[in-house]
């Protein structure tokens, strides 16, 4: 379902904006170089860094020390478990989604620079993104932020010193990293 919205939202985008890329400039305050000792970069592409880790510490905090996280954890495990003892998952799952959801948003704003708007920003993501998710394993932000790294080293080298194969070293590593870890890198193993 969530698939076939994207292609319904994509659709709607396409015809409103048409199919042309969307710039969104930078305030001059991220258009400026930053030494950092050893490279100069964009202040933007730091200040990009550091909302990643900022944000990477913020979901490991909320998931593995507030109650909010507990209860999440307990309503993914087992639902109906977890509504007899009390909590309303139904809640839970909402405010999961609604926080997901502001996520996605502020990635998008913070990467719009590096990444022009377009219709088809979704697809073009959405297969990666999945691949980095179930390569961390399911319910793990360390594994999904492990995978992200690991792949994203990967793919940058490879297409750095041998662009002519493409992303076939990506999913190389994808297929290595799977055949060593089935459950994902950080993943629990599923009781039956």
């Amino acid at each position: 379902m969530t698939i076939g919205i994207t292609f319904v939202i994509i659709g709607v985008a396409n015809f409103i904006f048409g199919p042309t890329l969307k710039t969104i400039p930078l305030p001059d305050e991220l258009r400026q170089r930053v030494d950092l000792g050893f490279r100069t970069m964009s202040s933007n592409r730091v200040f990009i860094a550091l909302c990643g880790a900022a944000v990477a510490a913020g979901l490991w905090y909320v998931i593995e020390k507030t109650d909010f996280g507990i209860k999440l954890r307990a309503a993914v495990e087992n639902e109906k478990i977890a509504a007899s003892l009390g909590i309303e998952t139904s809640v839970i799952f909402s405010a999961s989604f609604a926080l997901a959801t502001g996520l996605a948003a502020f990635g998008g704003v913070i990467g719009a620079e590096l990444l022009p708007i377009e219709p088809y920003y979704a697809l073009t993501y959405m297969v990666i993104l999945l691949v980095v998710v179930c390569v961390g394993g399911a319910g793990s932000i360390g594994g999904a932020l492990a995978a992200c790294l690991i792949l994203g080293t990967v793919d940058t080298v490879a297409r750095y010193l041998l662009p002519s194969y493409g992303a076939f070293f990506f999913y190389a590593a994808v297929i290595l990293i799977v055949l060593m870890f089935p459950n994902g890198l950080f993943g629990r193993k599923v009781s039956q």
